[in-house]
């Protein structure tokens, strides 16, 4: 047998191989209709969309699950485990015994075979995961009881050491039970839900009374619904670089390291904070000039040097960096002056906010929110200080 002979064997036999051998698929998103999670397996709102199914010798499916905010699954293992890919939103996982753990966007959870689990949203914040998973004798799920609420609510471990979990409803409720009601109904359900102040100022006012007061067990919760609510990281930055002036040094590097972890879990890149240097905003140099002669008339001869790095730090380069809007950063400074008792200071800068644009409501609920964040005596000594200065003003 010729050379040529045997290579035209091959051929033909590789040929007649991949004749038999099934095509390449593809399948239409229009042709695989969504379905909604069922009870008892779901809680809340699931919308499914499968992507494939198991094709033999494969054992292997998947299907892309949109979680509305608060849904989750039931209880349940997986015979032969479970890859999560997060792709939108905010959700949790937990393993039966372990902390919640959070996922975001481009997390890939993996789920060992017969390890007890849920995995849902977050409370405020939908999102979707794609699931693969194979087939054992044709089952792919054990399903088991519902995750209730106490254990939805349950503390969320944070991603690295140094930031505190938050507290869980239950934690409160086992030591104590009013403490617990007080903070579902009158601070979650009632004070963060009043108009007059939006979401997004409501969180700079209790991160700053919480880096005023050096709290940094709540921190982390905390600086996160901060961004849930609008709050841009640079912003977050901003606030603690600006409370390093107003409440110590100390404070605020104590924040920064609390943050670091939050941005850590979020993917917060160097990009998305503000710079060190760059340009400021414009100066009213009439007004500054008047100020400062009067610090220099009062407290010149007491303490140069902060007379000094008054003029120098704070009104010629902190107040000018356009990373904290003049208003917000105004509404953070009256925020923290009231939640450290300092409420000598308030008339200055509470009339400097109302002239960068905060509203006398605004203002009044600012007090209404830190009276849960920096407590009643310290709101009190302040408010016959901001009647005055409110008063006076058109």
């Amino acid at each position: 047998m010729t050379l040529m002979t045997v290579t035209l064997l091959s051929v033909v036999a590789l040929a007649s191989a991949f004749a038999g051998a099934e095509a390449i698929t593809i399948t239409r998103g229009e042709s695989r209709p969504s379905s909604r999670g069922s009870t008892p397996n779901f809680t809340g709102a699931v919308r499914i969309d499968p992507l494939f199914g198991p094709k033999k010798p494969s054992r292997t499916l998947g299907a892309s699950v949109t979680f509305e905010p608060g849904a989750r699954t039931a209880w349940h293992t997986h015979p032969l485990g479970q890859t999560l890919i997060v792709t939108s939103g905010l959700g949790r996982v937990q393993g039966w015994g372990d902390p919640i753990r959070e996922i975001r966007p481009g997390d890939v959870v993996w789920i060992p075979p017969g390890q007890k689990h849920w995995h849902g949203a977050a409370p405020t914040t939908a999102m979707t995961h794609i699931a693969i998973l194979e087939e054992l004798d044709g089952k792919n799920a054990e399903w088991m009881e519902p995750v209730s609420d106490e254990q939805y609510a349950g503390p969320v471990a944070a991603s690295g050491q140094g930031v505190p979990a938050p507290r869980s409803a239950e934690d409160l409720r086992r030591v104590a039970p009013a403490l617990a009601r007080y903070t579902e109904e009158a601070v979650l359900g009632g004070v963060w839900k009043r108009p007059g102040l939006s979401a997004r100022d409501r969180s700079f006012v209790t991160a700053a009374a919480l880096v005023a007061r050096g709290q940094t067990t709540e921190m982390a919760l905390y600086f996160s619904l901060a961004l849930d609510n609008g709050v841009r990281p640079a912003e977050l930055a901003e606030l603690i670089t600006h409370l390093a002036f107003y409440s110590g040094w100390a404070n605020a590097t104590a924040a920064a390291s609390v943050a670091a972890e939050v941005f850590s879990r979020r993917r917060i890149a160097a990009d998305q904070l503000p710079p060190a240097t760059g340009a400021q905003l414009a100066l009213d140099e009439a007004q500054e000039a008047q100020r400062a002669a009067r610090v220099a008339e009062d407290f010149g001869q007491v303490a140069p040097g902060v007379v000094q790095y008054t003029t120098d730090l704070l009104f010629r380069d902190l107040w000018l960096r356009p990373g904290l809007a003049p208003r917000d950063r105004s509404l953070v400074t009256v925020s923290a002056l009231v939640a450290a008792g300092q409420a000598a200071q308030i008339t200055f800068h509470l009339n400097k906010a109302l002239d960068n644009g905060l509203t006398k409501t605004e203002a009044s609920e600012a007090l209404t929110q830190l009276a849960f964040y920096a407590g009643w005596p310290n709101v009190f000594s302040a408010l016959p200080v901001v009647k005055s200065v409110l008063e006076k003003r058109p």
